[in-house]
């Protein structure tokens, strides 16, 4: 029977092993996904001659660049460990990235037939699978404010979109020395809910700070009502090219690489500052600090997500007041992602999933 419309029910993400070009044997499908999208443009290069006004062909003479963003509920660190994050809290969030040990994956959307959930189904030839071939991540951000639950988002930058049955899968890599499309056999883990361990999501309550400066400038951030925050960590990559093979051969990280972590709060108690006296002191103004999720699981509160801040540069606030509402504020925070080895810097990740 053709399908008249596709459902979020009929959904799933999937996530392959590093590197993309190697055995593709297991799989590791993503929770709690909200959204997922994909996208790819082809870039034409017109190509012009004496004598004809119309151009002559449209030739596609740079490597296309596959995308995929989703987003999903945090839990408890089982997705950021799928997509190579390190989530003991020993290494920083790109410590895997830099050396190396992680990299491009194969990542599938699944959508199964209509009116059939993709959890308790098998991935069948009835499916259909999106994929992106050699994919790195390119961003990642996580968030929680008043009214939402924590979430995060991802995007991912890839060589190669390929559509297939889920009944006879194969790679939709491609090998990046000549651009031979992989043929490697893959297969989709049945869909779940996850395990007993991972909770169902992390609400506002169930969030805490621990270690917000108490002498930023006017502003006690410690006592501070925060309403929301964010971390975003850009993962920005080169794609080099060489001739004989139109597709990239190599996206290496660039670096430096530096996170931001910002939060909004109602504003407190107040405290004394002079700006002056941070623009001449001969120390920069960094802090540690950490964000500790601890939702239920069962039937108990246990710690499943902690985000760690180390060395986080401050370096912007904002504050307003009008007829109608308390007094608002905003500050920033620029954190440096210290190399694979460097524990005193960056944004570090300890979670409960094993």
């Amino acid at each position: 029977m053709a399908r008249t419309q596709v459902k979020y029910g009929s959904a799933g993400v999937f996530v392959g092993p590093t590197p993309s070009t190697g055995t593709q044997g297991s799989f590791t499908q993503l929770h709690r996904v909200q959204s997922v999208s994909d996208t790819f443009d082809l870039p034409l290069e017109d190509v012009n001659q004496f004598g004809q006004t119309a151009a002559l062909d449209k030739v596609i003479n740079s490597s296309p660049t596959p995308t995929m963003e989703f987003s999903y509920f945090v839990t408890d660190g089982h997705n950021e460990q799928a997509l190579g994050m390190p989530i003991d809290g020993s290494k920083s969030i790109a410590s895997f990235f830099l050396d190396e040990s992680e990299g491009d994956k194969n990542y599938f959307s699944l959508f199964t037939e209509q009116g059939v959930d993709a959890i308790g189904d098998t991935p069948g030839a009835g499916d259909v699978a999106v994929g992106i071939g050699n994919g790195f991540v390119s961003s990642y951000s996580i968030s929680a404010a008043v009214g939402g639950f924590m979430e995060a988002s991802v995007s991912i930058e890839g060589s190669n979109y390929k559509v297939s049955s889920a009944g006879s899968l194969t790679s939709p890599a491609v090998n990046p020395v000549d651009g031979a499309a992989l043929t490697d056999s893959c297969t989709l883990p049945n869909p779940t809910t996850g395990t007993s361990s991972m909770p169902t999501v992390i609400k506002k309550g169930d969030i805490a700070f621990a270690g917000l400066p108490s002498t930023l400038l006017g502003v006690d951030l410690s006592q501070a009502a925060v309403q929301s925050f964010s971390v975003s960590v850009d993962l920005p990559r080169e794609a080099l090219e060489k001739l004989g093979t139109d597709f990239v051969f190599s996206r290496p990280l660039q670096t430096p690489i530096t996170a931001t972590v910002s939060l909004d709060f109602s504003v407190t108690e107040v405290t004394n500052g002079n700006l002056a006296d941070l623009f001449t002191a001969c120390g920069s103004t960094s802090f540690d600090f950490t964000i500790t999720a601890s939702p239920c699981v069962g039937a108990n509160k246990t710690e499943t997500f902690k985000i760690e801040v180390k060395n986080a540069f401050f370096e912007s606030q904002n504050t307003s007041i009008d007829i109608g509402s308390d007094r608002n504020g905003s500050v920033s925070f620029s954190v440096p992602i210290g190399a694979a080895n460097d524990t005193d810097r960056g944004i570090f990740l300890d979670c409960s999933a094993s």
